[in-house]
């Protein structure tokens, strides 16, 4: 069998090569096919892992890990297209296909990231004379396989086989009882007086919807989040009661829909997973490879908005009640209310704006126009490119020297067989490895209006569009060497940073005139009316930032459960942790927990945070580009070629820096989400792409206190400070410029909820049960941030060796002696000091030990 991923093709069975993009003919996807499509890729692998460890010369870069990276390409691209069919056009007959193809994808992964003799020939790479994309790649390559549980003794790797099958079988589960339950919860009407306050068009779609199903009436489907879209607009609040009653119960009716099991095995679950890695919880391992580099860090910016959310909505729900002579709310109103204030306060009629959103108009002068004025690009329709459905529309992307770019595939309408929401997906990742070029999906989910009518948009599914093209931005420009660092490929806090950028020209006055023009008469919005929207805007967030803020705190709260805890009761725990961080019961979460798709189906657990985490960096690179003049060719090309194009195979925070000159700062945010009173002159500009700014690090007590201990011993303190924090081995061996082992981690334990310091090796995850076998405790456990203040006045990230208020008994891991020179955290997250083994033991008085069993790393 030939090593080149290119040479078989997984799509064999229906494969349609159409011009220049690797495309599978969709009407060809049989089970039969799928099978044989999954079978092709996991082979494939199989044999090059044989191949790869059959090699009897010395591995190298290229004969193993690029071969290795090779390996796994048809098993990602399969993926990819069972991923288009099941999310977008996902037909009964292919569901017991498709649960195979993810059993059979998940084991086959399973089973090569615990290869251990795999993963040693990986880790035995020379990487010293790499090129740094090269070697990041390796470096990558080797924390997936430690991230996998390579490093875990036999025993525990059988254990993280299981609970990893386990995983993919409950997020199969729970994307389909949740799919069955929303789907049956559509709200059906008889009576048309039901449906005053929608528009004509909406009526229509809904007469539509329900005559699609084989019944009278109307039909009223259920997006994925909480608060529907037509609460705005229904009249009589019977219906909205109705429609929320019905939202809020997914998941948790009893039945084939029910999604609580899946809930509450798929946590714990998650929870033992993570303690055989050596995290305290899955919030812990999923965060710590993140932008954010920790839960506490991500948990910080989300309760850090909880009060003056909870205060900005209760002024506009004052203002609501002041108005309307109200003397309470309830919750299926709060969004009619709300919108009925933006109307009347601003003069808005949210029929006729949408009448200003024509869907054909908005994509051709507003979403393609601003992505050509910025970044030089040109759209042209692809009539012979087949998709999944008759909706879909094919789209060719060509470069400003005349290059093909890649291929757009947009499904703009909901049906039965699509799921919720809106995304995008990556059916073909471009990398110079493969030559493929991109081919990326566009799905919506707007109501497809009767014969001969226009397809309008309101001002949120305008926002939703705009949104996701910043997706298909960020992965048409993909310019990386290997495919698992392409485009999209970077970590779920940062992901979200171009798609919330690329929101800003909706409503930008270089764009907006183009394409808001009355569906009837081509007038342009009245100017008017543009003020009105953006100055509207900014009533409501309160509320809107309060059921994303519920959100993120849930799925934190679900995976902060420590291995053992399994919540069977559901409901009564998301109610107790919405009521502890100080949520009103009026405004439901965004999701709750029985239909947060996001977390048990889509990749996002423990990571929800990151839209809040993302959004700081697009309000403070929106108000740069303002400030180069908006769509500014230069500045576009320039932030194309720095920051979009790189994906994941450079530091996604260390480009930010690099080309801004500076770490953003969330003032934007607060600003853009009118949280904060805008600032009375004008943020300073940033300047254009520059070296680093250089500011002056500041001195912190805990500096003194860790330098009076090193002189006590007889050392000169030699504190390096930094402007920016390094809270992870990997970012202080890269500021520092040493091998990640040579990184004295000062690691804070509870045993029985007293503190215990171990100084492991960077290279090393602590083993637990081991180390608490060593020092004759009765259990280990990762402190949280509290005790780690407590025992040393510091916090987690830059606790020091010493310096702490009181003794605290330590262990040293002996596989630190392989350095000449350490450098452990001097008391902040931005501190860094060197030091000897022995030097280590002097101020520490630590035992030795190791942290890791013997032989089970090999």
């Amino acid at each position: 069998m030939s090593s080149d991923p290119n040479s078989i093709d997984v799509w064999e069975a229906f494969l349609d090569p159409q011009g220049d993009f690797s495309l599978p003919d969709f009407s060809a996807v049989t089970p039969a096919s799928l099978i044989a499509a999954v079978r092709a890729a996991t082979d494939f692998a199989r044999s090059e892992v044989e191949d790869i460890l059959g090699d009897e010369n010395d591995p190298t870069f290229v004969s193993t890990t690029v071969r290795f990276e090779s390996a796994t390409i048809p098993m990602a691209r399969i993926s990819a297209v069972v991923s288009a069919v099941e999310s977008n056009h996902f037909r009964p007959e292919l569901a017991d296909a498709v649960a195979e193809v993810w059993d059979r994808l998940s084991a086959a992964r399973t089973r090569i990231f615990l290869d251990v003799e795999l993963f040693h020939r990986i880790e035995q790479v020379p990487s010293s004379d790499l090129n740094p994309e090269d070697k990041r790649q390796q470096e990558l390559t080797v924390e997936e396989f430690v991230r996998a549980g390579a490093r875990l003794g036999e025993e525990e790797r059988d254990q993280m086989s299981t609970i990893a099958a386990e995983l993919t079988t409950l997020a199969t589960s729970f994307s389909r009882a949740l799919q069955k339950d929303t789907r049956d919860l559509a709200v059906h009407l008889r009576d048309a007086q039901q449906l005053a306050g929608m528009s004509e068009d909406q009526v229509a779609a809904a007469a539509n919807r329900a005559a699609e199903r084989g019944t009278d009436g109307y039909l009223l489907p259920l997006n994925n989040f909480t608060q529907q879209l037509v609460l705005e607009s229904l009249e009589s609040a019977e219906t909205r009661r109705l429609v929320l009653r019905n939202s809020t119960s997914r998941g948790a009716r009893g039945g084939e829909g029910d999604t609580r099991t899946q809930v509450a095995d798929t946590t714990a679950l998650r929870a033992l997973q993570a303690k055989l890695l050596g995290y305290p919880s899955y919030s812990s391992f999923a965060v710590d490879n993140q932008t954010a580099g920790g839960p506490d860090a991500a948990a910080d910016i989300v309760s850090s908005l909880i009060a003056p959310a909870n205060a900005q909505l209760a002024a506009e729900l004052a203002q609501v009640k002041d108005r309307y002579g109200l003397d309470d709310v309830a919750s299926e109103d709060v969004k009619h209310q709300l919108a009925r204030y933006r109307a009347d306060e601003f003069g808005i009629d949210a029929d006729e704006v949408a009448k200003y959103f024509e869907f054909d108009t908005v994509l051709n002068e507003g979403v393609f126009r601003a992505a050509t004025g910025l970044y030089g690009i040109t759209f042209a329709p692809r009539e012979s490119v087949i998709g999944w459905h008759e909706d879909v529309r094919s789209f060719e992307v060509t470069d400003a020297n005349e290059r093909t770019l890649g291929l757009i595939l947009l499904d703009p309408y909901s049906r039965d067989t699509k799921r919720g929401g809106a995304w995008m997906g990556e059916l073909v990742t471009s990398s110079r490895l493969t030559g493929h070029l991109p081919v990326v999906t566009l799905s919506l989910n707007l109501a497809k209006p009767g014969e001969g009518r226009p397809t309008l948009l309101n001002p949120t599914e305008l926002n939703t569009f705009f949104h996701e093209f910043g997706h298909v931005l960020h992965g048409l420009f993909a310019n990386s060497t290997y495919p698992s660092t392409a485009g999209t490929a970077v970590p779920r806090d940062y992901v979200e940073f171009p798609s919330q950028l690329n929101e800003m020209w909706r409503f930008h006055p270089q764009v907006l005139p183009h394409y808001a023009k009355h569906v009837d008469t081509g007038d342009p919005m009245p100017e008017s009316l543009v003020t009105a929207l953006v100055e509207s805007e900014k009533f409501g967030q309160g509320f809107d930032t309060t059921e994303y803020l519920a959100a993120a705190m849930l799925d934190l709260s679900w995976h902060s459960l420590e291995a053992g805890e399994h919540i069977t009761d559901v409901l009564s725990f998301e109610s107790e942790v919405l009521a502890a961080a100080g949520f009103t019961t009026l405004v439901p979460p965004r999701y709750r927990t029985t239909y947060f798709g996001h977390i048990f189906a889509s990749g996002y657990a423990a990571g929800y945070y990151s839209y809040l985490y993302s959004e700081v960096i697009a309000a403070w690179v929106s108000e740069w580009f303002e400030a180069q003049g908006g769509l500014n060719r230069e500045a576009g090309d320039a932030f194309r070629e720095a920051i979009l194009a790189p994906g994941f195979s450079i530091d996604p925070m260390s480009a930010i820096e690099r080309f801004f000159g500076k770490r953003p700062d969330v003032a934007p945010l607060l600003r853009r989400r009118g949280l904060a009173e805008p600032v009375e002159e004008p943020a300073e500009a940033v300047e254009e792409p520059t070296e680093v700014e250089t500011v002056e690090p500041q001195e912190h007590r805990n500096h003194a206190e860790v330098a009076k201990v090193l002189e006590g011993k007889g050392i000169e303190p030699q504190i390096r400070l930094f402007t920016d924090a390094t809270p992870t081995a990997a970012s202080a061996a890269e500021k520092v410029g040493v091998d990640v082992g040579a990184i004295a981690n000062s690691l804070i334990f509870s045993s029985g909820g007293e503190p215990v310091l171990i100084m492991t090796s960077g290279r090393h995850r602590v083993d637990t049960e081991h180390v608490a076998g060593l020092i004759g405790a009765d259990s280990l456990d990762r402190a949280d941030k509290d005790l780690v203040r407590a025992a040393t006045g510091q916090v987690i990230g830059g606790v020091a060796p010493c310096g702490h208020p009181q003794p605290i008994p330590t262990y040293v891991d002996t596989a630190l002696k392989d350095y000449p020179v350490l450098w452990a955290a001097a008391g902040t997250p931005n501190s860094m000091m060197p030091l000897t083994y022995e030097q280590l033991l002097s101020i520490t008085g630590g035992k030795e030990i190791t942290v890791v069993e013997e032989g089970a790393e090999g």
